[in-house]
């Protein structure tokens, strides 16, 4: 995986045909998550306007209490009547661009929903290159987000001295190496992710936090230049 390059046609990088699988794969994990956690059923999609009738299910997976948290922390009436009136959008919101990366990254399984007609032709780039235009860019590093605190709240990186320690043992190979397939996102178990599950979901998400990091590195350095 090479960092992200602004480029007249939008940000460009080289990603490993196992990388984009994976982090295809994790979007769509984390998507589904969301979707049942919230209580967004299938047929419910981005921009229907359904916010006043959005349900206000609290998730119980504390993962997606991070995605969808309460909106006031001291008044639980004030966070429910939030909850109903805005969780439907924002989850169905999330849930679009999650499908959205995994779309761009995914281009058999892109192209097999175009062919089934649940998909229009995906906007970003299926080559050997990750392209993302411009217009596009904030969604992209959205999703990446998503999938990082998600990832986060698995691997119970509760601060920044745990978050540099992971990254000190991925980059010294001792939380793995390579990018393979693992158990379902949901399947941890209850203590934590040990062992190889460290190793697989480590793995991931420095891979994460690198694509995202310098895809906004090179979104402000667009914006410095446009105000200079």
């Amino acid at each position: 995986m090479t960092p992200f390059r602004s480029t007249p046609d939008g940000y460009v990088a080289h990603w490993e045909a196992v990388e984009r699988h994976v982090l295809a794969r994790v979007a769509r994990d984390v998507a589904e998550l969301v979707r049942t956690e919230s209580g967004v059923g299938p047929g419910v999609e981005a921009g229907e306007g359904v916010a006043f009738t959005g349900v206000g299910r609290v998730p119980h997976d504390p993962a997606v209490q991070r995605l969808l948290p309460d909106a006031h922390k001291e008044d639980p009436d004030v966070a429910a009547d939030f909850r109903h009136l805005t969780q439907t959008d924002l989850a169905t919101a999330k849930i679009a661009r999650l499908e959205a990366f995994a779309d761009a990254l995914d281009p058999d399984r892109a192209a097999a929903r175009v062919l089934d007609g649940d998909l229009d032709e995906p906007e970003w780039d299926q080559g050997a290159q990750v392209v993302v235009p411009r217009d596009e860019a904030q969604a992209f590093a959205g999703a990446l987000t998503d999938v990082r605190i998600v990832l986060a709240e698995r691997l119970e990186l509760d601060d920044d001295a745990a978050v540099e320690q992971l990254h000190d043992e991925v980059i010294a190979g001792v939380a793995g190496d390579d990018l393979d397939e693992t158990d379902d996102l949901d399947e941890t178990d209850d203590g934590g992710p040990g062992g190889e599950q460290r190793r697989y979901w480590g793995g991931v998400f420095v891979a994460a936090g690198f694509a995202q990091e310098s895809l906004v590195d090179e979104m402000l350095a667009d914006l410095r230049a446009q105000r200079g």
